[in-house]
């Protein structure tokens, strides 16, 4: 009976495809057909492995609990045999298997028999084994079989299951009972025809497949292999007796998602036997062979979420095991060992079936993830693994997309075992390394090679398919652990952190330094890289070395080893400095230990060490020259050794001690030890300095030791043997005698003349007796020394350059006889005898030319090569026509070659410029003649037109006239009208640089400027006009004159007086002069209001005289508030009145009481300080109090807890409100404070003024009585501390301020700890202190005893400042209490505070207080160094935060807000060199042009000849860059951060504008400038130092108080040490750091005496 393989019946392709072509729309669901053989060939036959047939078949066997399987391949004349044909007889022979066919395979398993279950699971496809326990799970194995058959036959249990095609692509099976037979077959058999006969696979492959396949099997343990009846292979597995394996206590055995949970780990030993035919096959002979594997197993409980637990099932169609086996083969160094000897003696052509199963420890491509058989998937180390992975549906690879969360759990377990061999086997290895390092015998370096098979076996390389595998692995490998990975180092097993990795250098002188050997390094490289960061081995570090050395002394060559690697260039750390090596490393020589710190000279190998004898003295303190030969002069001298050169060793052997202490080292006595010397000296000389030269000679010089042939001489009285001796062999002189082994050379010869002895007689004998003895002539003089010239003395010299020897020439001579010095001609030169001067008779020599030697060496006697400079000026002033043209033209020719010291002032008196005046030419002086030649019509003399080209200006001829003539032509005529004066004006503006502040002041007082219409023209004064600038008040238009003749006369007028801009001055003295108009034209009360702001702000630049007349005339503003009957609220009446009317509201209470009876000025703070600075008085100063009806009552507790506290806490107030000094003494004790009770207090109040008395009932009152305070208290007052802090804030201050009753009465009401919270110092409130604080206080009221200040000096004060600080410990920072500019939240200071978090908690919408940075200027707490430096370099870096990008554009409002250093020019008059916009209000951002070394240049607008500026302040331009830049890079400021502007006048240097610091180039070209062109910088670095520190200290206060004093300071003593290195020559530097700190001190003193005296 033929049964359909499935429950409904397939169709044929062809069929379907033809139903599937006409199909009609259905209105019911259809089911999808399958086509069964392209199912099973395309998809469930087609698997990538080899050998997929029988890996399936093993697995079933497996699952079936099988421990023997066969497989047979059969042939076709086999199969006949078995049906019934007759056998051969004869011994059994084998066919060549490789090409004899097969027609059949069979399997066959000793398993269990298939069950019903079995059977019907079998036709299905995809209906897997549902057991949890068992590997299978698709269902689609058994069809693998289809990939070679197409009729397969399964038998079991007496069944018989054979499967066929019905119509090409319907499969169909048949099930039935086999025939009963006498005996039961217990084997269950797979049959499969071949669908082509083929031969067998081979025989070494398929067996090496079946080895790896039967390790990780559960019960197969035996296979064995048929040809037909011959068996040609056997594989045989047995395990040993497990052991249990500890699992380190440090390691995770929970996995990630905790779906897992390692119980416990064993090891067996697994022996694999096998048994292989070998070619040629006809003998029959079985090679066998065996290999002992060792397999550690984990016992995994596994509990997973019902979620993953559905998941998995729904993907495997199974439940997840509750628990696994994960197993690892690990191959031990022995193992390993013995299995690649097996290996060699393996055939090669036959390879061993145990190749598969060898560890991997070179690429870790062999070793598989086993999922009961070998899949594709490599594990990417050295062993194989497996465990019940769930694979894809091919189980070639493991699934990490559908059951990822499972697989990924396994892998952490397989690192997990991975971890807890490599800690076994480490372990073992430890006690190897340990009985190696005891001395006990064991082969050599056991422990190393274990441990290097241990780390390759480990090392993670890529896994395939599937790179996530080994990544998986290796990461549970090494993250399991709570413990760093350990390894084997040099000395024993460390963590990584502590090992170190291997240096060939190192490793030849470290002893106890943890290092990786040199085998790991080289062999498990990858190993060690692949460490992850928290197990990475280091490199060793110098502390390292320096912690070795300190253990043990070296030797010699461990010593030269040593070195030289601390000076290798390429060690990983090179901050340690060599003094650090040299103080711990110890030389260990015969004579003992000697440490390397006592070393303080060595010997350069290459020069002295060449040649010094080694017999000779040498000191102790000179390294070993056996040590030093192996290093080079560079490296010695970098471990700060000095060098031990000639000159020290000349030294040396020249000194006393050692010339006494033996003769024959007397180099003065001993011819022998004088040759030594003489002869090392010789051949070291060309390697030496001119330094050691010179001190060589200066040892020598005074000694008697050069050897000659009249014994031992000094060396200026020994001569050199000369070739030519017999010319002069009768002045019988002292010849050196050398030793024969010195050759007389270059350098010997150059050695003996340098040290003093001569070569030739000196000249003045040759002078004194060969010219005197006929024959020579001074010509054959002068060639002979011309031969000698470097030879020739300095005394020599002297007695030719002093000799008259020579004569002029014929023509010049007249008859003559006369003899000259060579000083006293010129050469033969044709300009010089056009000159009219006297040249040197050259008659019979070759022509004159500068570069013959002859013409040399008279130059060096002194022949004059040109005319010095007054004599070529005084040929200029020479009646000769001739003679002065060509002295003159020869001057201008060589000004800047010849005559550069020409200075124009040395030459004021003599008439030596050609001039012309009205067409007749002159000779004049300097001074009387100028060079623009539009003075010619002026009568004036200008230089003729043929000079032009001359450099006038460098001869000191002036371009213009002097200023005066100019001034003296403008007082006798001005302009007449506004288009002359435009004329006028702008070309005196043209010359407006030669102007002097005088001339300029003159002219502001010269009535020179018309204006008005030209019927009425008037001529007023400079300085009664205002430049007419466009945008101008309306307010200022209506007040004052302003006048426009373009942007040149305008800036004439300018430097005349004329102001660009209304002054605060100005608007004073307008105000004072009509403030009824002033206040009329300014719109009223509030349009006042807003112009007296303006003068209370900048009231410091309002002149005292302008103060004192605005306070004693009725120009202040008064205000007086009145109630009115019907009318809500107050109204306000205002009046003008002197600075007595006026009074300031200091005490609100008062005030309530008298308002109506008081002129009070606005209530603003600022206006309120600026009426006090003109006299107003204080509202207290004008009332008086009385309170006499005082009727004591029994005090009460109140009196005494209210005396407690006040004597508590009080001294707390005292620290924290400093703005004003007490004026009586504070009570520190119940003596000096009296509190008494009575029923009422009824205080008098009378406003002196105007004889005003008001009654006030209050409930504290205070009064002063000697050295005691007597405070009265209602017996109503319930502890009203509001009114207690008043009263004693009138007592203590003679005032009532609101700021200081309030804190007062917060200290005195809140609790200590709201005190604490708030920041006040409450722990030093005690008895003691107490007690202190008023003998401090008391010491504080008096002078200074000794003091020799003045009582109201500021030196004083600065003394009273400092006991007032001492006596006030723990004070706050208080803000300081002067009028500040508000400050926009992107300026400088802002982004400071902001970045210490200081805020302003005052109200920003008026103008207020400006908050200092977080630094007390009256707190005696020391400020920590650290603070200061922070606050320092956030200033710095201030200028950086605008500096490094574009300039934004600021308007005039804004600069002026943010420019720290009042400007006296408007932005707008800033105009950038290479943009020019008239009448632009903008810093425009520069072009290229207007650059110098990347720092911005800007003149002032409207300035002449702008375009050419650059061009004509070149070199003032260059030199002050060059000083700015090299200060910018001591103050670490970028040079964007920096801007150089121009003006013609004013009194501004610099100025901090948005944290660009502007510089002006006029002052330094005035003051500095001259003296940097000589290349005195010192001066110029030292002025711009301290204005750079200045503008720095703007970042932090826009005021010049203490507060500015201190940043200053702290800024130049910050950067004071760098600086002072540019005040250096050498080793003279450090003579100008307390200069400069002096001169920083000066000047923070005078600051802060101008800061005392401005409070």
């Amino acid at each position: 009976m033929r049964t359909p393989l499935t429950v409904r019946s397939r169709r044929s392709l062809d069929s379907l495809l033809l139903s599937t072509r006409q199909c009609q729309p259905q209105e019911e669901d259809a089911p999808v057909t399958v086509n069964t053989r392209a199912l099973i060939h395309k998809v469930l036959a087609r698997y990538s492995g080899e050998f997929t047939v029988f890996r399936e078949l093993l697995q079933n066997s497996d699952d079936a609990g099988c421990d023997a399987a066969e497989i047979r391949f059969e042939t076709a004349a086999f199969l006949c045999l078995k049906s019934g044909a007759a056998t051969k007889a004869g011994p059994p022979t084998l066919p060549d298997l490789k090409t004899t066919n097969v027609s059949q395979w069979t399997f066959k398993n000793h398993g269990k028999p298939f069950t019903e279950q079995d059977w019907d699971r079998l036709p299905v496809i995809a209906s897997g084994n549902p057991d949890p326990q068992k590997v299978g799970a698709f269902g689609v194995g058994f069809y693998s079989l289809f990939s070679v058959t197409e009729s397969p036959n399964v038998s079991s249990g007496g069944k018989e299951m054979k499967f066929s095609w019905k119509d090409e692509n319907q499969l169909c099976y048949r099930l039935r009972d086999l025939p009963q037979t006498a005996t039961t077959d217990l084997w269950t058999t797979f049959k499969m025809p071949l669908r082509e006969a083929a031969p067998m696979p081979p025989v070494s492959e398929f067996m090496q497949f079946l080895a790896s396949s039967i390790t990780f099997m559960v019960q197969l343990k035996d296979v064995t292999v048929f040809f037909d009846d011959c068996r040609v292979g056997q594989i045989s597995k047995s395990l040993g007796q497990p052991q249990v394996t500890p699992i380190p206590i440090e390691l995770e055995r929970s996995s990630p998602e905790k779906n897992m949970i390692v119980k416990s780990v064993q090891q067996h030993p697994v022996t694999i036997e096998a048994q292989v035919i070998l070619p040629p096959c006809d003998s029959m002979r079985m090679h066998e062979t065996k290999v002992d594997l060792v397999v550690f197993t984990a016992e995994v409980d596994v509990s997973v979420s019902e979620k993953l637990s559905r998941e998995l099932n729904r993907c495997m169609q199974k439940d997840p095991p509750s628990c696994l086996k994960y197993s690892l083969i690990y191959t031990g160094k022995d193992e390993y060992d013995q299995s690649c000897i097996n290996e060699q003696k393996h055939p090669p052509e036959f390879s061993s079936p145990f190749r598969g199963l060898r560890a991997d420890l070179e690429g870790a491509a062999h070793t598989r993830v086993f999922i009961g058989h070998a899949t594709a998937q490599t594990t990417g180390f050295g062993g194989h693994m497996a465990s019940c992975f769930f694979p894809t549906v091919e189980r070639e690879c493991i699934d990490l997309v559908n059951v990822a969360i499972w697989n990924r759990e396994l892998l952490y377990v397989g690192g997990f075992l991975c971890r807890v061999v490599y800690e076994l086997e480490l372990s073992e290895i430890q006690k190897l390394w340990e009985k190696a390092a005891a001395g006990k015998p064991q082969s050599p370096k056991l422990h190393d090679q274990r441990f290097l098979h241990l780390l390759k076996f480990f090392t993670f390389h890529h896994s395939t398919p599937s790179a996530k595998v080994v990544e998986l692995l290796a990461h549970s490998f090494y993250g399991c652990s709570t413990l760093p990975l350990r390894v084997l180092s040099s000395v024993g097993v460390r963590g990584t952190p502590d090992v170190r990795a291997f240096n060939p250098v190192l490793v030849e002188f470290l002893k106890f330094v943890p290092m990786l050997s040199e085998d790991v390094t080289q062999n498990c490289a990858l190993f060690v890289a692949k460490l992850p960061d928290q197990h990475k081995i280091r490199t060793i570090t110098p502390s390292d070395v320096l912690g070795d050395l300190r253990r043990h002394a070296l030797d010699v060559e461990e010593l030269a080893a040593c070195l030289r690697w601390w000076i290798t260039p390429g060690r990983d750390d090179l901050s340690s400095r060599a003094v650090d090596l040299l103080d711990v490393v110890t030389l260990r020589g015969t004579g003992g230990t000697i440490r390397l710190a006592s070393i303080t000279y060595f010997i350069d190998p290459k020069v002295l060490g060449l040649y010094i004898p080694p017999n000779g003295p040498l000191p102790l303190s000179l390294i070993p020259l056996g040590i030093s030969r192996h290093f080079s002069y560079e490296e010695l001298a970098g471990f700060g050794w000095k060098e031990f050169t000639v000159t020290s060793w000349l030294q040396h052997i020249s000194h006393p001690d050692v010339m006494s202490g033996d003769e024959k080292y007397d180099f003065t006595r001993s011819v022998d030890w004088a040759h030594h010397v003489l002869s090392a000296l010789c051949g070291v000389w060309p390697k030496i300095s001119e330094d050691l030269r010179s001190e060589s000679r200066e040892v020598l010089g005074n000694k008697s030791c050069i050897p000659t042939s009249r014994g031992l001489c000094h060396p200026e009285r020994s001569y050199l043997p000369v070739a030519d001796s017999a010319l002069f062999h009768r002045l019988d002189l002292p010849m050196v005698s050398l030793q024969p082994s010195v050759k007389v050379d270059k350098d010997v010869e150059e050695f003996f003349l340098f040290i003093g002895v001569r070569k030739d007689p000196p000249v003045q004998l040759l002078l004194n007796r060969m010219l005197s003895m006929g024959g020579w002539t001074v010509l054959n003089l002068i060639n002979y020394l011309v031969q000698k010239e470097s030879s020739l003395s300095s005394e020599d010299l002297s007695a030719l350059e002093s000799s008259k020897i020579f004569v002029k020439e014929i023509s010049q001579s007249k008859g003559e006889n006369a003899c000259y010095r060579a000083c006293d001609l010129y050469p033969p030169m044709d300009i010089f005898r056009k000159l009219r001067l006297p040249v040197i008779e050259w008659n019979g020599m070759s022509e004159w030319k500068d570069t013959l030697p002859e013409a040399r060496l008279l130059y060096r006697l002194g022949l004059n090569r040109f005319p010095p400079l007054p004599k070529i000026v005084e040929l200029c002033s020479s009646s000769d026509g001739v003679v002065q043209e060509t002295a003159f033209v020869y001057l201008c020719d060589k000004l800047h070659s010849q005559y550069l010291d020409y200075k124009p002032e040395n030459f004021r008196d003599v008439e030596f410029i050609p001039a012309e005046s009205k067409g007749r030419p002159y000779l004049r002086k300097l001074g009387e003649v100028y060079s623009c030649t539009r003075w010619k019509s002026l009568s004036f003399y200008v230089v003729q037109d043929r000079y032009w080209s001359a450099p006038l200006h460098q001869l000191g001829v002036k371009q213009h006239p002097p200023t005066s003539e100019l001034l003296d032509l403008l007082e006798k005529s001005p302009p007449p009208d506004e288009k002359s004066a435009i004329h006028w004006f702008e070309a005196l503006f043209d010359h407006i640089a030669s102007f002097s502040t005088a001339d300029l002041t003159k002219l502001s007082g010269l009535p020179i400027v018309p204006t008005g219409p030209p019927s009425a023209l008037k001529s007023l004064l400079p300085t009664q006009c205002y430049l007419d600038q466009g945008s101008k008040p309306v307010l200022y238009a209506k007040l004052f004159v302003f006048v426009d003749f373009g942007t040149k006369a305008n800036l004439f007028l300018g430097a005349c007086g004329s102001k660009d801009k209304v002054s605060i001055e100005d608007v004073a003295e307008v105000l004072t002069d009509n403030p009824q108009r002033f206040f009329e034209l300014a719109g009223g009360y509030e349009g006042f209001l807003v112009e007296l702001r303006k003068l209370a702000y900048q009231s410091q630049d309002i002149s005292n005289e302008s103060l004192h007349k605005l306070s004693h005339s009725p120009a202040l503003l008064g205000l007086r508030r009145k109630k009115t009957e019907g009318k809500v609220g107050w109204e306000y009446e205002h009046q003008f009145l002197t600075y007595q009317g006026v009074n300031i509201v200091d005490d609100i209470n008062d005030y309530q009481l008298f308002s109506d009876c008081l002129f009070i000025a606005p209530q603003e703070e600022a206006l309120e300080h600026f009426y006090a600075s003109l006299g107003c008085s204080y509202l207290s100063a004008a009332i008086k109090d009385r309170c006499d009806d005082l009727r004591e009552i029994p005090a009460t507790k109140t009196c005494s807890e209210v005396q407690s506290l006040i004597l508590e806490r009080l001294p707390l107030f005292i620290q924290n409100y400093t703005d004003t000094k007490p004026k009586v003494t504070i009570p520190s004790s119940p003596d000096h404070l009296k509190v008494k009770a009575c029923k009422r207090i009824l205080v008098s109040k009378v406003l002196l003024s105007r004889n005003v008395k008001r009654m006030r009932d209050v409930r504290a009152t205070a009064r002063n009585k000697g050295d005691c305070i007597e405070l009265w208290i209602s017996e109503a007052a319930n502890r009203d501390m509001y009114e207690v802090a008043a009263s004693l804030c009138r007592v203590l201050y003679g005032v009532n301020k609101t700021n200081a009753t309030v804190l007062l009465g917060t200290i005195l009401s809140a609790d200590l700890g709201f005190l604490e919270r708030r920041g006040f110092l409450v722990d030093q409130i005690s008895q003691q202190r107490t007690d202190k604080y008023g003998e401090g206080n008391k010491a504080m009221r008096k002078p200074s005893e000794g003091s020799s200040w003045p009582a109201n000096s500021p030196q004083q004060s600065m003394l009273d400042t400092q006991l007032s600080c001492e006596g006030l410990l723990g004070s706050l920072a208080a803000f300081p209490q002067s009028p500040s500019l508000p400050h926009a939240t992107g300026s400088i200071t802002w982004k400071i505070r902001k970045t210490f978090n200081v805020s302003n908690d005052k109200s920003s919408d008026t103008v207020g207080h400006l908050p200092s940075l977080p630094l007390s200027r009256t707190s005696c707490e020391v400020i920590s160094q650290s603070y200061i430096r922070n606050i320092v370099e956030k200033a710095i870096e201030a200028c950086s935060l605008v500096g490094e990008g574009p300039v934004k554009s600021v308007e005039a409002s804004q600069y002026l807000n943010h420019a720290f250093c009042g400007i006296p020019v408007d932005v707008r008059c800033l105009h950038c060199i290479g943009k020019f916009a008239a009448g632009s209000h903008h810093l425009i951002f520069t072009r290229e042009l207007g650059q110098v070394q990347k720092v911005q240049v800007y003149v002032h607008e409207g300035m002449p000849d702008a375009k050419t500026f650059m061009e004509r302040k070149r070199g003032p331009l260059f030199r002050f860059v060059d000083v700015i830049i090299i200060l910018s890079e001591i103050y670490r400021i970028s040079t964007t951060a920096l801007r150089i502007f121009y003006d013609v006048s004013g009194g501004r240097i610099a100025f901090n504008c948005g944290g660009i610091i502007y510089l002006n180039l006029r002052y330094f070209e005035i003051w500095h400038d001259e003296q940097v062109k000589n290349g005195d910088q010192q001066n110029a670095r030292m002025s711009w130092f301290l204005v750079l520190a200045h503008e720095i200290a703007h970042n932090l206060t826009d005021q010049h108080d203490s507060d500015h004093e201190f940043w200053f300071s702290a800024i130049c003593e910050a950067h004071l040490v760098a600086f002072s290195w540019l005040l250096r020559p050498a080793n003279t530097w450090f003579q100008y750091v307390p200069w400069l700190a002096l001169v920083v001190l000066v000047i923070s003193f005078v600051l802060h005496i101008f800061w005392c005296s401005a409070v």
